[in-house]
């Protein structure tokens, strides 16, 4: 679920927060906002960071990527997983598997992209 205020708000399009799906642009119907993502298309998308070192992820961290720059919109530490999870805007030629750099305290620790949801029912998915 989306975190109003941090993942996604007025200025973070839909597309670029991971809610595609929630917005029909093909439909000829007409709604509140279509015209504006229409011709704003998506810049970032919205995948998990799984961190590889020892710290914890937060928001508004700055991951460094192959592709660009990257930001973490909320993270912290899963104690199902027992490791520090996040979910970030990516640029859109990041894949998941990629490894990638989280600036944390000014030292750049590993990460791995991963798809979300992390956990569903008590079982680990990543």
């Amino acid at each position: 679920m989306n975190l109003y205020g941090q993942d996604m708000d007025e200025d973070i399009s839909p597309l670029d927060a991971g809610l595609a799906w929630t917005v029909d642009l093909v439909a000829p119907r007409d709604f509140v906002g279509k015209a504006t993502l229409l011709t704003r298309p998506q810049q970032h998308q919205f995948l998990g960071l799984l961190l590889k070192d020892r710290g914890v992820l937060r928001a508004h961290q700055k991951v460094v990527t192959g592709q660009g720059a990257g930001e973490i919109t909320s993270g912290s530490f899963s104690p199902t997983m027992q490791q520090s999870i996040a979910l970030a805007r990516l640029p859109l030629a990041a894949a998941i598997g990629d490894t990638v750099e989280v600036s944390i305290r000014d030292k750049l620790l590993a990460a791995r992209v991963v798809k979300p949801c992390f956990v569903r029912n008590g079982s680990i998915l990543v």
